[in-house]
């Protein structure tokens, strides 16, 4: 068997508000945000989508109704620089998420940061230089 393509779903407590949060963040909708419960965006190079669901949409069967702070997963974007990674830092805050651990460099040296998005669901913003 060979997947075609993969996405990510996420259930979320308002898609106005979903779609609001990435737009600032500069993401590029997906296309598919005609729906009123789906907010749905294009991440990477690669136009990995991610689909956020309100509460009360058809998917609801299949997931827990609005983040948490135990999240499965965690969605990581690259950065090519430390600046790059500082202004995703401001973007986050000024679009209303939560920066769950503050720039700086881990124990491994990579550049970073890790936030929350208005329903709990956790991406990080890692900036990998070559060499490391």
């Amino acid at each position: 068997m060979k997947a075609k393509k993969i996405w990510a779903n996420f259930s979320v407590k308002d898609a106005e508000r979903t779609r609001r949060f990435y737009a600032v963040l500069g993401f590029t909708p997906s296309g598919m945000n005609s729906y009123p419960k789906l907010a749905s965006f294009l991440f990477g190079d690669d136009d990995f989508v991610i689909h956020f669901f309100e509460e009360g949409s058809q998917i609801d069967e299949y997931l827990k109704p609005g983040g948490n702070n135990n999240s499965e997963i965690i969605f990581t974007i690259s950065a090519e620089t430390e600046t790059e990674v500082n202004e995703w830092g401001r973007k986050v805050k000024e679009a209303g998420g939560t920066v769950l651990t503050e720039a700086g460099r881990d124990k491994a040296g990579y550049y970073g940061f890790a936030f929350a998005d208005p329903d709990g669901h956790t991406f990080n913003i890692l900036l990998m230089e070559a060499g490391m």
